[in-house]
């Protein structure tokens, strides 16, 4: 059963201000921080460690014993949740979602001569890292479906900068329920954790779509330099005994997946509703 947290232990924690000093990334983390802040009311990117771990039990460091870590725009966020907001009266201490904000690509020529502005990637990319942590982000989300407690994966089509976006159109499904119900999966490929796993000598697919609804793709780690400040940089390549792994879904029109348009209040509407399973 979905637990609540009392308000005595979420009332202490601060949500970290917004920093202005920030360059633009390579990453849509700084697009999503910027749509919490201008078309989100009431939700934050960050949240508690105690939220956290009611939402994602488990994924700790073993030596703090506090909630892992992965990249963000501040520097290191909350594996798999990029906004939340906290509610006690609400289980797990409120709610959460995952995010993805998606820029426009360049047209292809074909594109350019049919006068068709760029279009969006076909698939999104939901976690990166360690395959203990993967399997734990599949089987929490897996949880949270069994306990009936919401977690929205938000998919936003976005023009504009990096700190000024506009939104196109989004699409909304529940993270829980695509890892746990009606898994397409046309190849027939391995399984981990329920979740199809994808080999690393698959051939790409392109804009046609995946022949899984959801899919893993084991990944080792390489050294691929050293940043002028002499910082290691490193490459993720295909490697089914890799260490690593990614979990994606697709988000193409062509498997059935159906974008909105709308105000930035319908946006935020739309989100809000996610919360609630029905």
């Amino acid at each position: 059963m979905a637990k609540r947290i009392p308000a005595s232990i979420l009332r202490d924690f601060n949500m970290p201000q917004d920093r202005d000093d920030l360059p633009p990334s390579g990453h849509g983390s700084q697009r999503e921080s910027s749509i919490i802040r201008l078309f989100m009311p009431g939700w934050a990117r960050e949240m508690s460690d105690e939220q956290y771990l009611a939402f994602m039990p488990g994924i700790v460091n073993k030596v703090s014993g506090r909630p892992t870590r992965e990249v963000s725009d501040r520097g290191r966020g909350k594996v798999a949740i990029d906004a939340a907001r906290q509610n006690p009266a609400r289980s797990r201490g409120g709610d959460a979602i995952s995010m993805k904000a998606l820029s426009r690509r360049a047209p292809t020529a074909s594109e350019k001569k049919k006068g068709l502005d760029g279009s969006f990637a076909s698939s999104v990319e939901l976690f990166k890292g360690v395959r203990d942590t993967a399997l734990m982000v599949i089987e929490n989300a897996q949880e949270l479906h069994e306990a009936r407690k919401a977690f929205p994966l938000v998919v936003i089509h976005t023009d504009g900068g990096v700190f000024d976006p506009v939104i196109v159109e989004w699409h909304i499904r529940d993270f829980g329920e695509m890892m746990s119900k009606n898994i397409v999966n046309e190849k027939g490929w391995a399984t981990w954790a329920g979740i199809p796993v994808r080999p690393a000598n698959a051939p790409d697919v392109g804009r046609g779509g995946s022949p899984a609804s959801v899919w893993v793709t084991f990944l080792r780690r390489e050294i691929s330099g050293y940043s002028n400040t002499g910082k290691t940089e490193y490459r993720f390549v295909k490697d089914d005994d890799g260490e690593y792994c990614s979990i994606n879904t697709s988000c193409s029109r062509t498997s059935g997946t159906r974008f909105i348009a709308g105000s930035p209040e319908d946006f935020a509407a739309d989100v809000d509703r996610a919360t609630v399973l029905r």
